[in-house]
């Protein structure tokens, strides 16, 4: 209440530049928790500040948030403020698919979403975000609208559909999602690398391999990525080569990589820093 307060005397400008700096904080430092100002702030005026707001919840896993998440998904004026509701609301589904959430509150969850992503009025960016969100329930009907999306003509549809075949842990996908790492498209060979990482199958490797010499950078680290998330011993080869490399970005993923592949290798395994 006294935040609040103190917050409705301040400009707009100091808004924005103190929930960035809160949003930063709570990156940062896990032992402060500005929670409840986040949720207060969902209500605010600006636009804005709610979206903030939102993307400073990204952590919290407090089943009370998703009825004010799907509320915001479905009611917020703005655009961008309904997107990064359904954004936020794809924690909530991977929770629901992993048992962490009542039967109920899953249902809720997929309806919500699968209505946005029906939805025609709504804008593109927040069909494709309800669509990567609800991506983990992987009923008929969401792997409907990722075929939907991924015969698309527009590219942030198309890769949205490529980050919800990773997300919905579904093998069959791995067909399309390979063939797009050979795609002209930086931004789907990225999303595409990203999902394969995401589905750890080991079918990917040739395909992840041959983008560790792609034009892209950001397509190379997405590849790195990847192979981490699948390991095994030839990603463990590749990844050993990349840690020596010149360019610092792409050793230091490297070596973050190889951190996973040996943990995935022996889960019991720690290493021991003096």
């Amino acid at each position: 209440e006294e935040f609040l307060k103190a917050w409705r005397a301040m400009s707009v400008k100091r808004r924005h530049g103190l929930l960035g700096q809160l949003v930063e904080l709570a990156d940062e430092n896990v032992e402060v928790d500005f929670r409840a100002i986040f949720i207060s702030l969902m209500k605010d005026e600006d636009a804005d500040i709610r979206e903030r707001a939102i993307t400073g919840l990204w952590e919290c896993e407090n089943r009370s948030l998703i009825s004010a998440l799907m509320e915001a998904a479905c009611c917020d004026p703005s655009e961008k403020v309904r997107a990064a509701a359904a954004i936020a609301l794809g924690k909530f589904a991977l929770m629901a698919e992993d048992g962490k959430l009542s039967p109920a509150d899953g249902e809720r969850i997929r309806e919500t979403l699968l209505g946005l992503v029906k939805k025609d009025s709504e804008p593109v960016e927040v069909r494709r975000r309800a669509l990567e969100a609800v991506a983990p329930f992987n009923t008929v009907a969401v792997q409907g609208y990722i075929r939907w999306a991924y015969g698309a003509t527009d590219i942030n549809l198309r890769s949205s559909a490529l980050y919800a075949m990773g997300r919905t842990g579904d093998l069959r996908w791995l067909p399309q999602l390979t063939m797009e790492l050979q795609g002209p498209s930086p931004a789907l060979r990225y999303e595409a690398a990203s999902a394969c990482g995401d589905l750890g199958d080991e079918a990917a490797l040739p395909g992840l391999l041959q983008l560790l010499e792609d034009d892209d950078h950001q397509v190379q680290l997405a590849a790195v990525r990847a192979l981490g998330e699948i390991g095994g011993l030839q990603a463990s080869r590749a990844l050993k080569r990349l840690a020596h490399s010149d360019e610092g970005i792409l050793r230091e993923a490297a070596e973050s990589a190889l951190e996973s592949v040996e943990a995935s290798d022996d889960p019991l395994a720690f290493r021991y820093q003096s």
